[in-house]
């Protein structure tokens, strides 16, 4: 089952939930401290791994100072 990351829009709490696919379209998900249905989802930066290799995606411009691309030798 997926992570998903959410905002809740009433006391803005963040937090995480592992829930199917089928739980999200039927809007079950609330928030988990207030019990409000009022969410935003956020997307966050993810990993892949395959094989021997890591690649990670970021919501940021940069994963260095180095450079704005987040694509140098530096960020790796």
């Amino acid at each position: 089952m997926p992570n998903y990351d959410f905002e809740c829009q009433d006391c803005h709490k963040t937090f995480e939930v592992r829930a199917t696919i089928k739980e999200m379209e039927e809007g079950k998900i609330s928030c988990v401290k207030c019990k409000s249905k009022n969410i935003k989802r956020i997307f966050n930066g993810f990993g892949v791994c395959t094989g021997k290799t890591f690649s990670s995606m970021s919501s940021s411009s940069s994963s260095c100072s180095s450079c704005s691309s987040g694509s140098c030798s530096t960020c790796g």
